[in-house]
């Protein structure tokens, strides 16, 4: 008889009690909800890294074409450089060219060379030495990239 007792508990365990599954689903859950917040938090900061990397790539590119066109060039002039309104300032190399800050954008001439520029500044320090400033327009919660370079004029 003990045999027959024993292959009936044996033939009621074929499977899994409702506690068993929800704690199985529950833990399951926890894991998925903690694997996807991580994914999330990844993904908000790349789009950060993002934006930020575009910011300082755009004011390096502008300093770059900047500074390589005044060594290039044969003539250089600063204007409205000392006006109080930094919005005037304008870079003239070889009396053609004209850099200036337009809507957000440095151009030269009327066509935009850089996008979402917040300042274009040149400041005199000494008779032949020019610092030139550009910064970035804040954006999603970045800080502002700013970069400036000193330029000596040779005459």
């Amino acid at each position: 008889m003990e045999k027959t007792v024993g292959l009936t508990i044996r033939n009621n365990e074929k499977g899994i009690t409702l506690i068993e599954l929800l704690a199985a689903l529950s833990l399951l859950s926890i894991i998925l909800l903690l694997a996807s917040s991580v994914h999330i938090l990844g993904l908000k900061q790349s789009s950060s890294q993002t934006s930020e990397i575009q910011n300082q790539s755009n004011v390096r590119l502008a300093m770059n074409i900047i500074t390589r066109e005044i060594r290039k060039a044969s003539s250089v002039s600063f204007i409205n450089i000392d006006d109080t309104d930094i919005s005037n300032d304008q870079l003239k190399i070889n009396g053609v060219d004209i850099y200036k800050l337009e809507n957000k954008n440095i151009t030269k001439n009327t066509d935009p060379l850089i996008t979402n520029i917040q300042t274009f500044t040149l400041k005199k320090v000494k008779d032949d030495m020019y610092t030139i400033t550009i910064a970035t327009i804040p954006s999603n919660n970045l800080p502002q990239t700013t970069l400036s370079s000193t330029i000596y004029i040779r005459k």
